[in-house]
């Protein structure tokens, strides 16, 4: 006689030794043997079926996984699905999707599949040497992310829809990599199966709204992942009660609580991540589950750096209080702004509010602590730098100027011959003479102009403010309506001013980066102006001669505006201020989003505002700065 593997109290019935199911309960019997498979042991439930560990025969001997279908979802149905099922995932080729190597059915009918032995889930990874969980560092995440949304891109691009993302379909294969499973509820958006649409389908902890009302997307797999990682972090999903009643009413209804609440460690830009992710409405989900995994990464990347200390150089955990090899707590940083203390880990200054580590500072820079112009300027640190446009912009202190502060920019001229860097300096100051005469209150004065060297340097009046960039990255939310719309109309009366000059001035970087919000009175002051390079004279031989410099295109751009003109700069402040209104930065293909379909809180008429103004099409736009600042300050 042979015992099935029923797990339960009651189960471990005993059947005749020819048997290969129970004959009183629907699992497989120990040791029975289907087709080359000898059954060892009971691993656990999927969706419609049982999962059991089998060994092949020698001479490979390996141990495999094998799932059959259930009894009481056994019908003709349920069959073809499950068959269905088996072609999928065999049609697959991805490293992160477990394999299947066979399949098959019972002598009653019920089919099987065999797949990779991948006993543990990613629940698994975190756990502390007792067996119980502990919560993961988001740092320790970031290939998971990738490999599960790698998987998941791949099953979208196939036209599938997973609808079952749970910790316990995310297994970890023999080299430690996530391997997507059980595919069961998927559904094909190119045909009618099981889980067809007005169906509910999935574990219902991880399920977005669209899919508790029978509408499954591929940005529902995308939500549901992101349940997974955050109650990797949290220690729970968002949702947790005890009636099916209460989880779909919180799925559909409410807003998730952030992971820090469970867990403070958490970055502040990991849990933004996730959050968005979580979105209810799945337009304001990211575009892709694989955007997801870059923006995820692109967070903790930013968190590490707060976490890296200044004294011996060890990069610590995020969320640690005090640095592990040196202990120390206040690690010598300074705020780049108002040169207040920062505590190790501290994401914005105690005393003047802001970011103590800016997206574009140049953290290690050879340039800081040079001084130009015969020791004049100071430079205190390298705020941005570009290998493309061959311009870095810095912080420095007029040292004859009762310690001012001041902003440099720094063109590099040409190596050699001397008389054609002579050329590109002489270029240079003709070239920056209109923004030295330019003056406007919401533009920095031009300071000085000369040439050191290789290169030209133009200083500027520092502006005591936060950049719409940082600002955003600070809050991780969008911007009001009203702050939003005072700021478009101070660019604007600078735009116009600029072009009622003679030439016009032309700013060809209009972005959140080059938008600075005063900090006395709140305006929003445009910095950044660009300076066309000069034309480049490539000569055979002079492998150093700078031939590829050019202006810097950015995404605030629109592509088919050749050359630039007024109407360029429109669509340019009006892409910054979409990104200030719902905090999603361009590109955005084929055409920016609606505001209000990422950003309810937007009222009709901005929004009108900002279509018009964003027509890939100029003659579409508005034609002239006055016409949409009659526009805007209808709302003021």
């Amino acid at each position: 006689m042979v015992r099935c593997l029923n797990p339960h109290a009651a189960g471990g019935h005993e059947n005749p030794a020819s048997a290969k199911s129970c004959q009183r309960c629907d699992y497989l019997v120990q040791g029975a043997r289907l087709g080359d498979y000898e059954i060892v042991s009971f691993l656990g439930a999927g969706t419609y079926g049982h999962v059991y560990k089998v060994r092949e025969p020698a001479p490979l001997s390996r141990i495999l996984a094998l799932k059959v279908l259930r009894n009481d979802q056994f019908n003709e149905k349920s069959r073809q699905s499950f068959f269905a099922e088996a072609r999928r995932i065999a049609n697959m080729q991805h490293p992160n999707i477990l394999p299947i190597y066979n399949f098959g059915q019972l002598d009653d009918g019920r089919p099987f599949m065999v797949m990779e032995f991948a006993p543990k889930t990613i629940l698994d990874l975190f756990r502390k040497d007792d067996g119980s969980r502990r919560l993961a560092y988001a740092e320790e995440l970031v290939p998971y992310v990738q490999q599960a949304a790698s998987a998941l891109y791949y099953v979208h691009e196939k036209g599938l829809i997973h609808q079952d993302i749970k910790p316990g379909n995310l297994l970890i294969g023999r080299r430690g990599q996530i391997l997507l499973s059980d595919f069961g509820a998927t559904f094909d958006l190119g045909m009618q199966t099981h889980a067809s649409l007005g169906e509910v389908t999935g574990t219902a902890f991880y399920m977005p709204p669209e899919q508790w009302q029978g509408n499954p997307r591929r940005d529902s797999d995308q939500y549901a992942l992101a349940v997974c990682f955050y109650e990797l972090l949290a220690g729970r999903p968002p949702f947790v009660y005890k009636q099916i009643e209460q989880v779909w009413n919180a799925h559909v209804r409410l807003q998730p609580p952030p992971p820090q609440q469970w867990n403070p460690r958490i970055p502040v830009e990991a849990s933004a991540a996730i959050m968005r992710a979580l979105a209810k409405d799945y337009h304001q989900r990211y575009r892709t589950v694989v955007e997801f995994s870059e923006k995820f990464a692109s967070a903790i990347e930013t968190a590490r750096q707060r976490y890296v200390c200044q004294r011996c150089k060890n990069q610590n955990r995020t969320g640690a209080q005090r640095c592990s090899t040196c202990g120390a707590d206040y690690d010598d940083r300074l705020c780049l702004y108002c040169d207040t203390p920062v505590r190790f880990g501290q994401r914005c200054c105690s005393n003047c509010g802001r970011l103590t580590i800016p997206p574009l500072m140049v953290a290690h820079s050879p340039l800081s602590g040079v001084s130009v112009r015969k020791d004049r300027y100071f430079i205190k640190h390298v705020l941005k730098q570009s290998d493309e446009t061959m311009v870095t912009t810095m912080l420095a202190i007029d040292t004859r100027a009762a310690e001012k502060r001041v902003i440099i920019k720094r063109w590099q001229c040409a190596d050699y011959p001397i008389e054609r860097r002579r050329k590109e300096i002489v270029y240079y100051e003709k070239a920056t003479e209109a923004l030295a005469k330019f003056r406007h209150p919401l533009v920095p004065g031009i300071l000085d102009r000369f040439a050191e060297g290789k290169h030209y340097y133009l200083v500027e009046d520092y502006i005591d403010g936060e950049n719409m960039q940082d600002l955003l990255q600070k809050l991780l939310k969008p911007l009001s309506e009203r702050e939003v719309i005072g700021y478009m109309n101070n660019i604007l009366n600078i735009l116009m001013a600029m072009e009622q000059q003679r030439p016009p001035l032309r700013h060809i970087d209009i972005s959140p980066a080059n938008i600075i919000i005063e900090s006395a009175r709140g305006r929003a002051m445009l910095v950044g102006l660009q300076i066309a390079p000069p034309r480049p004279e490539p000569r055979p031989g002079l492998a150093k001669h700078l031939t590829t410099r050019k202006i810097e295109v950015s995404a605030y751009t629109p592509v088919k505006d050749v050359p630039f003109d007024h109407r360029t700069s429109i669509y340019m402040l009006v892409a910054s201020m979409h990104q200030a209104l719902t905090n999603y930065a361009p590109p955005h293909y084929p055409v920016f989003p609606p505001a209000r379909q990422l950003n309810p809180l937007i009222s009709p008429e901005l929004e009108d505002i900002l279509n018009r103004a964003l027509q890939e099409d100029r003659h579409m736009r508005y034609q002239n700065y006055a016409e949409m600042r009659r526009d805007v300050q209808k709302l003021l």
